[in-house]
């Protein structure tokens, strides 16, 4: 698997001076939770979703979610289960008779609504399951992360899967101001307990917004709720220092139509800059967009590749290659290790492309 594999060769060669590498489930975790990206969520009732994987449909898509909680009514959840383990087992039969289609098959996620039903799903799946990257866990809190987490380790160890969990934090306990602090204490705890499972922690903007019957219109970001951003600010305060090996992933954005594109686009440079990697994705028309963003500037590429190389050399400031800023080794070190990482994932871009030049292209392919 590969960002941007719908680009050729020669316009690989033109956009990037380090194109990006390949990946795939058994990647480094911090790694993989990086290289994730535009994450599409694929409602478990889509009848042909085995058909779209195979025939390439979703053609830059790295990574998907197969959901089975808020986008499937009560009524109809056991027909989506039915399906989801029937695209599954589809899926799994056509990668049996043609090896190579494992190549191009995205990471696949199964968002599922308890621990019950997901010990009832392995079972219908059998090896089936292996197909699935990880369990995403909405709605998680104090009171339910370690039965789900708990949960994920008995199961890789009976079948010997090597699942990894996506824990969504969007419940009241973590918006409402007065339980806040102490909910994300107790959450740390058990996240950090069970680091090695977590590929990504994901935020639940729609959900918190709903407790304050908000909705941000379409040409507004998520940055400009405050009560929300807020919420989002602490999140970030607690899950992503840099002695923590966590990924957070940013909030869904609800709007897919083409006047909205500017404004999403505005939004993932914005989670980018507060520490967020990749983003929930509704629509297949937002999946360029998002990770048009995440290609590293040759600029920010060499300050990086400076800073971590002269680790063991000088701890000082060092005159960026461009001298035009500062590189202190010290502040700037952790920093550096996970944009050298992005880069890997997405590629550094040419000298004189920008972003802009470059989501201007692959959007108008």
């Amino acid at each position: 698997m590969r960002h941007f594999k719908g680009l050729s060769e020669n316009e690989i060669n033109n956009f990037f001076h380090i194109p990006p590498n390949e990946f795939s489930k058994t990647t480094d975790k911090l790694k993989l939770g990086i290289a994730l990206g535009a994450t599409l969520y694929i409602p478990g009732l889509m009848s042909n979703f085995s058909l779209k994987f195979v025939e390439n449909s979703f053609e830059n898509l790295t990574s998907g979610i197969i959901c089975l909680e808020d986008s499937i009514s009560d009524n109809d959840l056991i027909e989506a289960e039915n399906n989801v383990v029937e695209q599954l087992r589809t899926l799994a039969e056509a990668i049996e008779e043609h090896s190579s289609l494992q190549n191009n098959l995205p990471l696949l996620f199964l968002r599922i609504r308890n621990t019950e039903q997901l010990l009832r799903l392995s079972r219908e799946l059998g090896n089936s399951l292996g197909l699935i990257t990880g369990i995403v866990f909405p709605k998680c809190n104090s009171n339910n992360a370690s039965d789900f987490f708990s949960c994920l380790e008995s199961l890789n160890k009976e079948k010997s899967f090597s699942l990894y969990g996506l824990p969504i934090i969007e419940t009241k306990e973590i918006i409402y101001k007065e339980s806040r602090q102490e909910e994300l204490q107790k959450l740390y705890a058990i996240f950090l307990h069970y680091e090695r499972l977590i590929l990504t922690i994901r935020v639940g903007a729609t959900d918190f917004s709903s407790l304050f019957s908000l909705r941000r219109p379409y040409n507004r970001t998520v940055y400009q709720l405050q009560l929300i951003v807020d919420c989002l600010t602490e999140i970030l305060n607690t899950f992503n220092r840099y002695d923590n090996n966590f990924i957070i992933s940013g909030p869904v954005f609800e709007y897919f139509d083409t006047k909205s594109e500017k404004i999403l686009f505005e939004e993932v440079q914005l989670d980018l800059l507060n520490g967020f990697y990749g983003k929930t994705c509704i629509h297949p028309n937002q999946i360029d967009i998002v990770n048009a963003v995440y290609p590293v500037s040759k600029e920010t590429f060499d300050d990086a590749s400076m800073i971590a190389g002269n680790r063991y050399v000088t701890n000082g400031v060092l005159r960026s290659p461009t001298k035009n800023k500062m590189n202190e080794v010290k502040p700037h070190y952790s920093w550096a290790i996970k944009i050298l990482a992005q880069a890997e994932i997405y590629g550094v871009l040419n000298e004189n492309v920008t972003t802009h030049d470059f989501i201007g292209y692959i959007k108008n392919l």
